[in-house]
């Protein structure tokens, strides 16, 4: 949570999801170490100048500390969510902010690696390179799912869920990741996509997996089309009026995952939806 103006989506449905599974939220700020600043500034600057500059970057930081303080009292309150910091005596609907300094992205990749879900916001057109690199972090090196959320007001989610399936390992996992939203919808469709060295069950065979756990799904073949893979299947996630979308993440690379595959991209950049990934 950055304590923007964008963040308070964020916040608003981990808390809806956490009331919902009766989970403890831990919402992480992360303050930018103003010393990390002066690596942006370019050499050549006298000693006076890089002390001005770290004084801006840690008032700036202080700043939006104190408003993701205020978001997340203000939010808890509203919503009457007891804060708690420890689990000795507990269980039950509770939320801890936990405010350090650091690389948020670093700080992501450790803290996530001991959540059951990290919700994220989606990264906008205009952003700084920190959101991406952190959603990068969190789903490339936590081994957690990872709840992409677009900015603005949040909607209820999980009415209607939408399944990306193409065989992958990534799917498979995504599905297993999902299934708590999958059980607690009242519509499911697998949107099945062929993709050449895939490989893997169909769609058909997915519908009977989720059968076996108590979920009816129905399914529609997506492969066809013009359109981009990433285009087809956010269009019919909306032709099913779907109001959350699960998918696998993919890279186009190995040696560099920063760069995602072109469905992965293209979703990320044009859902209107919160999206449920896992790699």
């Amino acid at each position: 949570m950055s304590g923007t103006a964008g963040s308070g989506g964020v916040l608003t449905t981990a808390l809806a999801v956490g009331k919902w599974l009766d989970a403890h939220i831990e919402v992480l700020h992360v303050a930018m170490d103003p010393r990390d600043s002066v690596a942006y500034v370019g050499e050549g600057m006298t000693s006076a100048m890089i002390e001005d500059v770290m004084s801006v970057a840690e008032g700036e930081a202080g700043e939006r500390q104190k408003r993701a303080a205020e978001q997340f009292r203000e939010a808890c309150a509203k919503d009457g969510v007891k804060e708690s910091d420890s689990a000795v005596g507990g269980g039950g609907f509770t939320a801890h902010l936990t405010s350090i300094t650091g690389r948020e992205e670093d700080a992501v990749a450790a803290r996530g690696r001991l959540a059951d879900l990290i919700v994220c916001c989606k990264p906008r057109e205009g952003d700084d390179v920190s959101p991406s690199v952190t959603l990068e972090a969190a789903l490339m090196d936590t081994g957690r799912p990872v709840l992409v959320v677009p900015p603005g007001d949040p909607a209820p989610i999980g009415k209607t869920v939408a399944l990306a399936w193409n065989g992958s390992p990534e799917a498979a996992k995504a599905i297993r990741f999902g299934l708590a939203f999958l059980h607690a919808a009242e519509k499911v469709v697998v949107l099945e996509v062929e993709e050449a060295g895939k490989g893997g069950p169909n769609a058909a065979a997915v519908v009977d997996y989720l059968a076996w756990h108590g979920i009816t799904a129905s399914s529609q073949d997506v492969t066809a089309g013009a359109a981009s893979i990433g285009e087809r299947l956010l269009g019919a996630a909306k032709a099913a009026e779907a109001d959350m979308l699960i998918m696998g993440a993919y890279t186009r690379s190995r040696l560099r995952r920063l760069i995602f595959g072109g469905a992965t991209r293209e979703v990320l950049a044009g859902a209107s939806i919160p999206v449920l990934m896992a790699h």
